[in-house]
């Protein structure tokens, strides 16, 4: 396994600006091609800075990209934090239905770039921020469910919303990375969250 950390993190204004630049980079070169094409040489050239710039920084590619994937999960986690205490004083269905779509927004801006390294990198999802991102995502499954408590029928409260959490976790990537219109897009985000608020409630949201 390659070493996946910087070698030091910069101080100073300038040195953060060519960090981050490579970083940025990486993305860049991700959202056009597939991680093989991916190398130093050209991280440091679309960064703007020389190859020695990086290697003060990184030891090789796959330490960039798990800085990479380091941001983008805590986007992730900020962004659902935020659907959550939004949804906090709304009834259950809209609730539902909007946590759901932030969850794919959050995806869909970057979804050429996640699809790449989920799809393709194979270190990726045991990296330690995508790990703690899904635990910190199964636990906001379960303040929801307590929050809720009352709307919901589930058998198995603590063991059913888990469960609903990873398969959601798993179908909003896919929703998020098809390639369709958005008008689509939007459409099956709703019908997710429909089957989403059936599990958890027992009913359809618009029965009655």
């Amino acid at each position: 396994m390659p070493d996946l950390k910087p070698k030091k993190r910069p101080k100073q204004a300038r040195s953060r600006a060519s960090f981050d630049a490579i970083v940025d980079a990486a993305a860049r070169l991700l959202r056009e091609r597939d991680y093989e094409a991916l190398t130093t040489n050209r991280i440091a050239e679309q960064a703007g800075v020389g190859i020695a710039t990086l290697y003060e920084f990184f030891p090789n590619k796959e330490a960039v990209v798990a800085e990479l994937v380091a941001r983008l999960m805590t986007r992730v986690e900020t962004n659902m934090e935020q659907a959550f205490s939004e949804a906090s004083g709304m009834e259950p269905w809209p609730a539902v239905a909007h946590m759901t779509r932030r969850a794919v927004g959050s995806l869909v801006d970057e979804r050429d770039v996640f699809r790449v390294l989920l799809r393709q990198v194979p270190f990726v999802p045991m990296l330690p921020a995508v790990v703690e991102t899904r635990a910190a995502l199964a636990a906001l499954s379960q303040r929801v469910r307590i929050h809720a408590a009352g709307a919901l029928d589930l058998p198995m409260p603590e063991e059913d919303a888990w469960l609903i959490s990873e398969m959601l976790y798993n179908a909003i990537l896919e929703v998020a990375f098809l390639d369709v219109s958005e008008r689509k897009r939007a459409e099956l985000t709703k019908e997710l969250a429909r089957l989403t608020y059936r599990m958890a409630v027992g009913r359809d949201p618009e029965a009655g």
